[in-house]
């Protein structure tokens, strides 16, 4: 800076942390929102991955006890209700979860 040059004003300086700080808050602001939309796949995923644990849980379990005692669909048939009703509870669950974190987060 040559001698007789003026240093900027702080002003200007203001003005100018203001323009950065709006850039890099639009950038927060956007990877925030494709986080959200991550975290709801995978919400979304983590539901459909209880509902066919339950309901696949129960058919095995139900298979199982009906070879084993000889009393063929009995046991299956009430082990896949039971195992839809579970797996749909926790399904049920994780949504709730997911909703609730979405309705504390302002950003969403």
């Amino acid at each position: 800076m040559a001698p007789d040059e003026n240093p900027p004003s702080l002003d200007e300086f203001d003005a100018k942390m203001r323009q950065l700080r709006g850039e890099t808050g639009s950038r927060d602001r956007e990877q925030q929102g494709r986080a959200g939309q991550r975290a709801a796949f995978g919400g979304g995923l983590q539901a459909g991955v209880e509902l066919f644990a339950g309901v696949g849980g129960g058919v095995l379990i139900g298979y199982g006890l009906d070879v084993w005692l000889g009393t063929r669909p009995v046991l299956l048939i009430v082990f896949f209700v039971l195992g839809s009703i579970a797996g749909m509870m926790n399904a049920y669950r994780v949504m709730r979860r997911l909703g609730a974190e979405g309705a504390d987060d302002p950003g969403r």
